[in-house]
């Protein structure tokens, strides 16, 4: 192909060669002709003389095939060059803008002599959720005073790349240890209740039923009960709000990134504990996507899937609604946990709210703390916009919290920081209770 500097020279000497020959100056004829001689044959002479593909071999070092949204990692290509004779080349990676680049990864042209190998380094910061590809390499061959040019694409060297949350959804699928323990790390399996194995004995009340009354280790006055172990199962569903307004923060560290990492846990720890079971919904306006609470392999691979490439949609997010699409589906009590940031409207959620809680199920609000997940900025005339900004939000936080919590809408706020930790405690506490 013609590079533009080609395309130019060719016009200059053919406007060169026009004029001459309108004013019939043979000096001017002559360079014009011995110019425009010169582009034109270097033009042909390189489309002719072009080394084939083998000349060139790309190879792009090992690099992990799944990365965590923020953090920073470096790529490696390298070219050998093993043509009959040197050529003037330049050398791309094509990388995808979802992952933000430190550093040009490109070679200006340069002379290549037969066994040369240059690699070419580029720093990456994993931001976006979802399958990323990296590559090709690609390599651009010049004529010597750069008219022409042709570029060579090395398939092979593309490779694919997962940007999936922190949480390890990866081994989700498989039941661990917990299926056949009482307790998996800090958190019991097991309710206290009437089942089929012997827990303790306690005080008899007055609600207990005669038949669990221990006569022989009771007397006049001291009744005693017998307690027993009882399994217990119970439904989970992560309700996320996928509207622009979770896209608060940093990329890879905002609300929804959060939100994500939270909901991979559940998945992960509900997935160990070999009773419960776990479903998704995202909504806006409306109930957008819904899994039904279930177990298996194909099911927690299901929602690691759907986490992981979780993306966000134009609308605002609309809670009453939400309630009454989960009203209709869920069939069993169920313990909802949302993550939304709640910024539409809230305008019929008492008898939305009313209704959810008289199927059995019960919600919990996470909600992100917008004013925390921006970095502080350095004194500057901003330093006070955003401090002003800052107080705002906490201000609409505040009302919002105290606004859910008048419905009994239990309210745990999380910062940039992240929701594990307080979606970690909340699950079990309602893994031990019943409630949080």
């Amino acid at each position: 192909m013609i590079a533009p500097r080609g395309y130019l020279a060719v016009a200059a000497t053919t406007a060169a060669l026009l004029v001459s020959a309108y004013t019939l100056e043979l000096l001017l004829l002559l360079a014009s002709t011995i110019a425009f001689a010169l582009v034109a044959g270097e033009i042909l002479l390189f489309h002719r003389t072009l080394p084939d593909a083998a000349s060139f071999a790309a190879v792009r070092e090992e690099w992990p095939s799944a990365l965590s949204p923020g953090t920073d990692s470096f790529t490696e290509s390298s070219v050998l060059f093993s043509g009959p004779a040197p050529v003037l080349a330049s050398v791309q990676d094509l990388l995808p803008d979802a992952l933000a680049r430190e550093g040009a990864p490109v070679l200006p042209p340069r002379w290549w002599t037969p066994g040369t190998r240059r690699r070419l380094r580029s720093r990456l910061r994993s931001g976006a959720r979802g399958s990323h590809v990296l590559g090709p390499v690609a390599v651009t061959l010049w004529s010597p005073r750069r008219l022409a040019w042709e570029q060579r694409m090395f398939s092979d060297t593309r490779q694919p790349v997962q940007v999936i949350p922190p949480a390890p959804i990866s081994r989700a699928h498989r039941i661990g240890p917990a299926l056949f323990t009482r307790v998996q790390g800090r958190l019991a399996l097991r309710h206290r209740g009437f089942g089929s194995e012997f827990r303790s004995l306690r005080l008899y009340q007055s609600d207990d039923d005669l038949r669990h009354v221990a006569w022989r280790r009771s007397r006049p006055g001291q009744w005693y009960v017998r307690e027993f172990e009882q399994e217990s199962r119970q439904d989970f569903v992560l309700a996320i709000d996928v509207t622009p307004a979770m896209l608060v923060g940093v990329p890879g560290t905002n609300a929804l990134d959060r939100a994500v990492e939270a909901a991979s846990l559940v998945t992960a720890v509900v997935a160990r504990s070999g009773e419960d079971r776990v479903g998704l919904a995202t909504g806006t306006e409306q109930l957008r996507q819904f899994l039904r609470p279930s177990r298996g392999s194909r099911h927690f691979r299901l929602l690691a899937e759907n986490l992981a490439y979780l993306r966000s949609e134009e609308g605002s997010f609309e809670l009453p609604a939400l309630l009454e699409g989960l009203t209709r589906r869920l069939r069993t009590n169920s313990h909802v946990l949302l993550f939304s940031s709640l910024r539409g409207s809230l305008d019929g959620l008492h008898l939305a709210h009313a209704r959810f809680r008289h199927r059995g199920h019960h919600l919990y609000a996470f909600l992100p703390q917008e004013a925390a997940f921006y970095p502080d900025v350095a004194p500057s005339a901003g330093a006070k916009a955003l401090a002003w900004a800052r107080a705002e939000e906490q201000d609409r936080a505040a009302r919002l919290q105290s606004e859910l919590r008048a419905e009994g809408i239990p309210v745990f706020p999380y910062d940039r920081r992240g929701a594990s930790g307080r979606v970690l405690e909340t699950y079990t506490q309602l893994r031990a209770w019943g409630f949080a």
